[in-house]
C-alpha cells in the first residue's frame, strides 16, 4: 500500500482518491502519468527545462512505505514450531516479571491449548503482570515495532508478537488492564479483515472492571490453522510442549539453589510460574555430581561442577536495539540502529561447566543463555577445536569408549552476544561470539598431545579443565563412573538419570546411589570380585581361645578373651535362663543387609504386561540366606512396601563357589518367579524371566559391547603403562617386534596424520597407539617395568625360579593376546565365543593395577 503526498502540488491526489488511500497499482499509474504531464511542459522550444516552482515541488513527493495488511498473514509462513510461538508470548510477560521491582506476588503465567474433543479450538495466555496503557499496547502491537527496550529482553512485542500470533491463527484478541485503571483495553486483530479492508486500522474497545486492583496481560488466538490445531491435539502434544518449554526457560522457573553446587546468578530462583492447560511446567534441572565430587588428575584434585565468571571490558548498550560497542570508537549514536540512548554497561561471560552423571548420545552438551533464555541446548561446538591454518574441525570430545556418548554439561550466559530473530542461534560470525569460545575452551586443543604437536601451552580454560578430569569413562572414583566390580553401568546409569528427571523419585534427586556405585566397583575389583565383611573387633590382647575354637578352658567357663595364664576362675552361680527372642523377619533381612553389598546394575524398574511394575533392588550378601522354613537357600526375594522388590544372593552359595554360577542369573530368577505369581495366563517362568532378564541392558552380552568393554580395559592399561615406558621409550620401540611397530605408526596415522612421529617414539608417546598384541610383546620384553603392580597385579621379581617367572609372564600376557584375538577376528561370535571372552575380559580386568 503507498501513501503519496505533494508539497506544492495542492491535493489534487486526494481529490482523485478521497480516502488518500490507493492500490500499489494506481498509485504507481497516477504518479507515472504525473511525471509525464510535467516533463511534456517543462521544457522550453530549445529543448531545456523550465520547471515552476509548483511542478518543482514533485520532487519533494514522498511514498510511506507502510506494508500491506497482508504481510501480516505471510508471516504465519515462517517456520515457528507451536512450543516457538508460545515462547515468544511468554518471553513478553516474563520480561514484564524480570523489570517489576514488586515482587510480593506469585508471578504466573497460564498457557491454554487446545484438546482433541474442541470444536473451536484456540490458543491462549494469560499473565498478572503489570498490564499496559494505551499508548503501551498501540506501540506493542505495531508490526515490527518494539516499544521496550531491546537491551536486557528476552522478547520482541511487535514483531515477535505478530510472527507468533499469525503463525498460530487468523483472529487474535488481545486484553490488558493496569492496576487502578477502571476498565480493560481490548484489540481485536482480524488478519483477513485488514487484508480485505486493505488497512491496519483496528477498533479498540474498554471493558469495565468489576476489580480496579485487576491487572494483567491475555492473548487469545482464534481461527487456528489447520496444521497447527491438528498438531496441538495430538495425543501427548501437551507433555512434549511443557517438555520443551521446562528446557528452554530451566533458569527462570527455578526456584532456589535447586541443584547443590550449581552456581546460582542473579535470575536463576526468580520461582516464575508457568502453566499449560492447568498442568505446571517443571524446569528440566541438571543432572550432574556434586560440586563436592572430585577425581584426582596429575596430583591435582578437579571438582565435578566447575563456576565460571570471565569479566569483559565494559561496552556502550544501546537500549533500544541492545548492540553493543566500544567506547573506543567515541560514536554517540548506535552504529547499528541510529540510538542515541547509549548506556555504559559491565559485561561478563558467566554460569557453570559440570558433568553429568550418566553418559548420553545426544542427552549432553553446552546450553547457551541470554536474558535468561536458553538460545541453544545441548551444543557441543565447543567441544571441537578450529585449526587457524586450514579452518578444520577437529573432534576432541567425546572419543573415549563409548565414543558416541558424552557427559559434560553446562549453562553459559552470554547476554551481550546478538542472536537471530528466530532465537534459535547466536550469530556466530560475531565477534563476541568468537571471544567467548576463546575465552571459554581456549585457543588451543584441549587434548595435551594435540596441544604440543600443534605448538599450544596445555589447556588451562574453563572447559579445558573439566575436559582434563572427567573425559575418560572408566568405571570407578578415578573417572566418577558408576560400575559393577566388572564393567562400567552406563545403560543402569542412564536409567536413573531417566527418574532424576521424572520429579517422582526423590531417592535419585542427589547423587548418592551413583556414588555408591562407584565405590562398589572399587571395592569389589579390590577384593577380588567379593564383597567386603564388616570387621568386628575382639577386644584388648585379640580373640579369646573361646572364641577361636568355641572351647570351654579346663576348669572353668568362657571368659572375656584374656588369657587366665592356666588360673582357673572363681565360679560363680549362674543367673537365671532368659528365653532367647525370635528374629523377627525384618530383623532377619535387616541382619542380610547388613552384610551385603548392592548389585547396582541389577537396581532399577522393571516394567511387563499383565505383571506391573516393580521397583527392584538386588544385594549379594556372605551370610547364608533361609526361606519361610528355615532352609537353606542360593536366594531369596521379598516383597516390600508399595512397588519395591528385594532379592538377596548369597554370594559364597556352593553353586556360586564351586558351580561356576553367575549370582546374577539367579537373582534375576527371583525376580521372575515374584512376578510369574501374578501371571493370569499360565505363561511358563522361563518365559517371564526372559522378559526381565531384558530389562537390564548391562547384562547384554554382545560383540559390540564386549568391544567397547575391550577399548575400556586397553585404555586404562595404556594410561598406567605411560609413566612407565616414558624414561626407556628409545629402548623398548627397539626390542619389540617389527611387526608391533608397523601396527602402531599406522594407528598414530590414522588418529592424527599431522602427528610427529619421531617425536612420538622418542618421548613414549607411541604407547597411545599400542593393540592388545603390542601391549603384550612390551611386556613381554620387560616384565620387570610393568609387573609386580606397576601396571599388572603379577608378582615377578620375587621369584628366583625362571620357569615361574615364565609362568607370571604368560599368565599375564594371554589374557591381552585373546583380547587381540577377538578385536582383529571379523567373523560372527558364537555364544559360547562371546561368553569366553567375557570371562577373559574379567581376567584381565582383575589383573590391572588399582584406578589411577
Amino acid at each position: 500500500m503507498i501513501h503519496l503526498k505533494k508539497y506544492g502540488v495542492g491535493d489534487s491526489l486526494n481529490s482523485r482518491f478521497p480516502t488518500g488511500l490507493c492500490s500499489d497499482v494506481s498509485a504507481m499509474r497516477y504518479l507515472l502519468a504525473q511525471v509525464d504531464d510535467l516533463e511534456s511542459s517543462s521544457h522550453t522550444s530549445d529543448g531545456s527545462s523550465a520547471l515552476s516552482n509548483d511542478a518543482a515541488g514533485i520532487l519533494f513527493e514522498e511514498i510511506d512505505l507502510t506494508p500491506s495488511p497482508q504481510l501480516l498473514e505471510a508471516l504465519g509462513d515462517i517456520p515457528y514450531k507451536p512450543w516457538q510461538c508460545l515462547a515468544e508470548l511468554i518471553d513478553n510477560s516474563f520480561d514484564d516479571f524480570l523489570t517489576d521491582p514488586d515482587r510480593s506476588e506469585a508471578q504466573e503465567v497460564w498457557i491454554t491449548l487446545p484438546k482433541p474433543t474442541d470444536d473451536d479450538p484456540i490458543v491462549g495466555l494469560l499473565d498478572n503482570g503489570r498490564g499496559m496503557s494505551l499508548e503501551m499496547l498501540q506501540s506493542a502491537l505495531k508490526a515490527g515495532y518494539s516499544g521496550k527496550r531491546r537491551y536486557g529482553s528476552l522478547g520482541l512485542f511487535g514483531m515477535g508478537f505478530n510472527i507468533a500470533t499469525a503463525r498460530l491463527g487468523h483472529h487474535t484478541e488481545v486484553r490488558t488492564t493496569r492496576a487502578g485503571d477502571p476498565d480493560w483495553l481490548i484489540v481485536e486483530i482480524d488478519l483477513r479483515r485488514l487484508a480485505r479492508n486493505d488497512s491496519f486500522r483496528t477498533p479498540l474497545r474498554r471493558e469495565p472492571k468489576q476489580d480496579v486492583s485487576d491487572h494483567g496481560t491475555e492473548v487469545i488466538v482464534r481461527r487456528l490453522r489447520t496444521e497447527i490445531a491438528e498438531d496441538l491435539k495430538k495425543a501427548n502434544r501437551h507433555a512434549s510442549v511443557r517438555a520443551d518449554l521446562g528446557r528452554v526457560y530451566s533458569y527462570l522457573l527455578r526456584g532456589e539453589n535447586p541443584v547443590p553446587g550449581v552456581p546460582d546468578g542473579p535470575m536463576a530462583g526468580r520461582g516464575f510460574r508457568l502453566k499449560v492447560n492447568g498442568k505446571t511446567v517443571s524446569p528440566r534441572l541438571p543432572c550432574v555430581w556434586s560440586a563436592s565430587r572430585t577425581v584426582t588428575k596429575e596430583g591435582r584434585e578437579i571438582a565435578a561442577v566447575r563456576a565460571v565468571d570471565i569479566p569483559l571490558a565494559s561496552a556502550l548498550a544501546c537500549m533500544k536495539c541492545g548492540h553493543w560497542q566500544s567506547p573506543d570508537l567515541a560514536l554517540d549514536r548506535c552504529a547499528e540502529c541510529d540510538g542515541d540512548d547509549m548506556q555504559l554497561r559491565e559485561r561478563r561471560i558467566h554460569g557453570w561447566f559440570g558433568v553429568q552423571r550418566y553418559l548420553d548420545e545426544s542427552d549432553y552438551g553446552i546450553d547457551f543463555l541470554r536474558n535468561g533464555r536458553k538460545i541453544r541446548i545441548g551444543d557441543r561446538s565447543l567441544f571441537s577445536w578450529e585449526n587457524p591454518n586450514d579452518g578444520s574441525q577437529v573432534p576432541e570430545y567425546p572419543v573415549d569408549i563409548p565414543a558416541t556418548q558424552g557427559r559434560i554439561v553446562g549453562e553459559i550466559h552470554l547476554d551481550h552476544v546478538p542472536v537471530g530473530y528466530q532465537k534459535t542461534d547466536f550469530n556466530r560470525e560475531s565477534r563476541d561470539w568468537r571471544h567467548a569460545v576463546v575465552a571459554l575452551r581456549g585457543e588451543g586443543p584441549m587434548r595435551p598431545k594435540k596441544a604440543r604437536t600443534a605448538g599450544y601451552p596445555s589447556n588451562t580454560s574453563p572447559l579445558g579443565e573439566i575436559f582434563k578430569g572427567y573425559q575418560e569413562n572408566r568405571p570407578g572414583v578415578g573417572c566418577l563412573i558408576p560400575g559393577n566390580g566388572s564393567t562400567a553401568i552406563h545403560d543402569t546409569a542412564r536409567d536413573w538419570g531417566v527418574k532424576f528427571h521424572s520429579g517422582q523419585h526423590p531417592e535419585f534427586l542427589s547423587d548418592e546411589i551413583w556414588y555408591q556405585a562407584v565405590l562398589a566397583h572399587d571395592e569389589i575389583r579390590a577384593n577380588g570380585g567379593a564383597p567386603t565383611r564388616p570387621t568386628t573387633s575382639g577386644g584388648v590382647g585379640g580373640p579369646s581361645l573361646t572364641g577361636r575354637t568355641g572351647l570351654t578352658p579346663l576348669g572353668g567357663s568362657p571368659t572375656d578373651g584374656h588369657d587366665l595364664g592356666g588360673v582357673a576362675p572363681t565360679p560363680t552361680p549362674a543367673p537365671a535362663s532368659e528365653p532367647e527372642p525370635v528374629e523377627t523377619e525384618e530383623q532377619r533381612f535387616e541382619r542380610y543387609r547388613a552384610d551385603a553389598r548392592q548389585i547396582f546394575d541389577l537396581t532399577g524398574e522393571v516394567t511387563l504386561p499383565r505383571l506391573g511394575r516393580k521397583a527392584v533392588t538386588v544385594f549379594e550378601t556372605r551370610t547364608p540366606l533361609l526361606d519361610d522354613r528355615e532352609r537353606p537357600v542360593p536366594s531369596l526375594a521379598r516383597l516390600g512396601k508399595g512397588v519395591s522388590l528385594e532379592v538377596f544372593v548369597h554370594g559364597e552359595h556352593l553353586v556360586f563357589r564351586e558351580y561356576g554360577r553367575d549370582p546374577r542369573d539367579y537373582a534375576l530368577m527371583e525376580i521372575a518367579q515374584t512376578l510369574h505369581a501374578f501371571e493370569p495366563d499360565g505363561q511358563k517362568v522361563t518365559a517371564v524371566a526372559a522378559e526381565v532378564t531384558r530389562q537390564f541392558s548391562d547384562q547384554r552380552v554382545t560383540e559390540s559391547a564386549l568391544r567397547d568393554r575391550a577399548g575400556s580395559l586397553l585404555g586404562r592399561v595404556r594410561e598406567l603403562m605411560a609413566p612407565v615406558v616414558a624414561p626407556m621409550a628409545n629402548e623398548l620401540w627397539e626390542a619389540v617386534p617389527e611387526v608391533v611397530r608397523l601396527h602402531a605408526e599406522r594407528d598414530a596415522g590414522r588418529a592424527d596424520a599431522s602427528l610427529d612421529w619421531p617425536t612420538v617414539v622418542k618421548d613414549g608417546a607411541f604407547v597411545a597407539h599400542l593393540d592388545a598384541a603390542g601391549i603384550a610383546a612390551v611386556v613381554r620384553v620387560r616384565p620387570a617395568a610393568f609387573l609386580d603392580g606397576a601396571v599388572f597385579k603379577t608378582s615377578w621379581s620375587g621369584w628366583s625360579d625362571s620357569a615361574v617367572k615364565d609362568r607370571q609372564v604368560a599368565q599375564t600376557v594371554r589374557p591381552l593376546e585373546v583380547v587381540s584375538e577377538f578385536l582383529t577376528d571379523p567373523g560372527a561370535k558364537t555364544r559360547l565365543e562371546l561368553s569366553l571372552a567375557r570371562i577373559t575380559f574379567d581376567m584381565l580386568d582383575q589383573s590391572v593395577a588399582g584406578p589411577v
